[in-house]
């Protein structure tokens, strides 16, 4: 019983570190093999344009506020539904149906809430 939580830890362990050395790795690795040019002024000016910035920088945000309070709740449904689909042999039938029920309703709700924004 021991061992085998043990192992789990081990397991869990190894992959966090795993997680974090492979993507740092290929990024290290990808800045030393790039090639180096030097900056274009004109690419690094604001909307690559040249031409002078207009308006505050927050006014996007306001653009794609709708669209992001929309995803977020539907996120965290497909998370909770990720979670109950591991342990679903556990849980009951009628928890079954509500996760269906929860499911059915949260894309019926983002469909509904997208023509609502989109017009």
């Amino acid at each position: 019983m021991v061992g085998a939580m043990l192992y789990n830890y081990v397991a869990f362990a190894v992959f966090t570190v795993l997680a974090f050395l492979v993507p740092a790795s290929l990024l290290i690795g990808s800045k030393l093999v790039s090639k180096k040019y030097p900056g274009n002024p004109i690419k690094g000016a604001p909307w690559e344009s040249g031409e002078a910035s207009v308006g505050g920088a927050r006014d996007i945000d306001n653009e794609y506020l709708p669209f992001f309070s929309l995803f977020l709740p539907f996120e965290v449904i497909t998370g909770i539904l990720i979670v109950w689909s591991v342990s679903a042999h556990g849980l009951g039938f009628y928890t079954g149906i509500g996760m269906i029920v929860l499911a059915v309703a949260a894309t019926a709700a983002s469909v509904f809430g997208y023509k609502i924004i989109v017009g």
